[in-house]
Order: C-alpha cells, then sequence, then structure tokens
C-alpha cells in the first residue's frame, strides 16, 4: 500500500496514518465544539453581566479561546495515548514496551535443581552384647567413698568387700573347684578408679601374672 510521502518520511504505517487522520478530526471537531460553547458563554456574559455592552471583537476572542481550548484538551486525550509520532510518545501503539514472548520470542524459566533425597540415617550402632558364660564371677570395684579399710573388692552377691589378699583367695578357691576355666567380669561402683592408682596396677599384675580371664563391662 501506497503511503503519503509525509507519512513515509516519519516512518508511520498505513494503521499509522488512519489513526492520525481520525485523532486530527477528533481534534478539529473539539475547536469547533469548544469555538461554539464559547461563542454561547460570551453571548451569555454579555447580555447577563455587561448588559449587550462587551463588544464584539471580545466575543470573537473568546469564541477562539474556547475553541482552542477545547481543542487541545481533545489532543491530550487522543494523542496522550502514544499513539504514532507528533503528539505522542512515539513509542508504538499504546500498548506498551513489547516483551521477548510478544516479538516471538519464548523466555526460559530457570529450571530448579532437582532435590536430593537424603538416605534415612542409621541409628548408631550398639556394642554387642556379651552373654554371660557359666564360669563368670562378677566383681565390684569399689571407689570414693564407698572403699573402707582398704576393701575395693565385692564378689558376686557378697555384702561383705574384700582387701586384695583377701579377694586373690576366694578366686583361687573358684578355681580349684570350678569345672571350666572361670572369667572375671569387672565394673566398678562408686567412683572409678584410673589405671595408674596402685590398687589397678596390683590387681592387672596378678590377673597377667596368674593368666585369669577378665573383662570389664
Amino acid at each position: 500500500m501506497l503511503l503519503p510521502p509525509f507519512a513515509a518520511g516519519i516512518g508511520i504505517g498505513a494503521e499509522g496514518v488512519a489513526a492520525v487522520v481520525v485523532k486530527a478530526l477528533a481534534v478539529g471537531g473539539g475547536f469547533l465544539v469548544g469555538y461554539f460553547l464559547g461563542a454561547a458563554i460570551a453571548w451569555a456574559l454579555d447580555r447577563w453581566v455587561f448588559a449587550h455592552k462587551a463588544p464584539p471583537q471580545l466575543k470573537k476572542v473568546v469564541s477562539i479561546l474556547a475553541g482552542l481550548a477545547l481543542a487541545i484538551l481533545v489532543a491530550l486525550i487522543v494523542f496522550g495515548e502514544g499513539g504514532h509520532g507528533l503528539f505522542g510518545n512515539g513509542g508504538g501503539d499504546g500498548k506498551g514496551t513489547p516483551t521477548p514472548a510478544e516479538n516471538g520470542k519464548e523466555t526460559k524459566v530457570p529450571e530448579r535443581a532437582p532435590k536430593t533425597e537424603q538416605p534415612p540415617k542409621e541409628p548408631p550402632s550398639k556394642p554387642p552384647e556379651i552373654k554371660p558364660t557359666p564360669g563368670d564371677v562378677r566383681v565390684a570395684i569399689l571407689g570414693g567413698s564407698a572403699v573402707h579399710d582398704g576393701r575395693f573388692y565385692l564378689l558376686d552377691n557378697d555384702t561383705m568387700p574384700k582387701t586384695f589378699e583377701e579377694f586373690k583367695d576366694a578366686i583361687n578357691n573358684k578355681r580349684k573347684i570350678s569345672k571350666t576355666e572361670i572369667t572375671l567380669v569387672f565394673r566398678f561402683k562408686g567412683a572409678e578408679l584410673s589405671p595408674t592408682h596402685p590398687e589397678m596396677k596390683k590387681l592387672t599384675a596378678w590377673l597377667q601374672e596368674a593368666k585369669i580371664l577378665n573383662r570389664f563391662e
């Protein structure tokens, strides 16, 4: 379609030319309406205020000013929508800046990395339980305020603690009458004795010398 030279020079398409023409006619119509409305206002003022003493030139000026004012108002309305060229913002068809999707380009939404499922935490492994054997002899090693008169050892269900010598004699007697090899199962009762404690050194040396099986609970 051929465009008028003026429209082609300012880069307006066929639709833009039609839109400008319609808007220009609207502005012209606004001027005419404002002109006649101004004339009516001037006539009313001359009759009711100035008692027909206003000069005709003043009425003419009022009509023209009213027409111009209404034409400018209409122009601001129709060309202020972002129309093509002239009085608009020159930005297109009034729909704002096209997005990449409107230009035919698809906008890619960044993909979220899939959540990796963590394996369930396994409960901490418990040490294997040591089952008692027929030859077990349980011995409580006393400590702290539980020790009286050097008596550190309490055998099985005895209520009377023993000194080291008494404890050693009792174990040797059990070894003689026992049909199986005995195992001493120690546990601390009261304050725990350190390996450097004199009583613990004495006990360790005897167990190694007598080659007696033992363990601590």
